[in-house]
């Protein structure tokens, strides 16, 4: 994977509430300084919004994946 060389420039981690992420996942990026965000339970739609919201950030800095 590339993330080695992308780490510096995350902030974030959008994720959900499924219990295969432990914690010793995300201690992994809590360690690079990367703040965990958990989409809200029993909210299906928020992950579309997010989606669309990376997406539109991504289109418009020219960041890619």
């Amino acid at each position: 994977m590339t993330l080695d060389r992308r780490m510096e420039s995350l902030r974030f981690l959008l994720r959900d509430q499924e219990s295969k992420y432990t914690a010793s996942f995300d201690a992994v990026f809590e360690a690079d300084d990367v703040k965990i965000l958990r989409s809200p339970p029993r909210a299906p739609k928020a992950n579309a919004i997010c989606e669309r919201a990376v997406g539109t950030l991504r289109r418009s800095s020219s960041i890619g994946p």
